[in-house]
């Protein structure tokens, strides 16, 4: 997987419908496995919700800091289907989790 540089690390969260962070978010080495903690994730929450896979670097000096670079991965559970779509643009990948 390409991956945007600025990233050790991948942390992925959640936001419900009003843009609230809920749920567990996470952090990890393996790109397609935040991917796929996401869609876990996003499963668990109500429709609407959605969420993000972030590439992150850990800031030297502040414990549990992150520096984010790029967008590695979108995530959404669809409120008509049920359906929930983890996306990475680059290269072009989908997890989709179905009810």
């Amino acid at each position: 997987m390409t991956v945007p540089s600025g990233g050790d690390l991948f942390s992925w969260h959640v936001l419900d419908p009003a843009g609230r962070r809920v749920g567990p978010g996470g952090a990890g080495a393996d790109p397609r496995r935040a991917m796929e903690e996401l869609a876990r994730a996003l499963v668990r929450e109500r429709p609407g919700s959605r969420g993000a896979v972030w590439a992150v670097r850990l800031v030297q000096g502040r414990q549990g800091t992150y520096d984010y670079g790029g967008l590695v991965a979108q995530g959404f559970h669809d409120p008509e289907s049920g359906e929930v779509t983890v996306e990475s643009p680059e290269p072009p990948r989908s997890i989709v989790l179905r009810p």
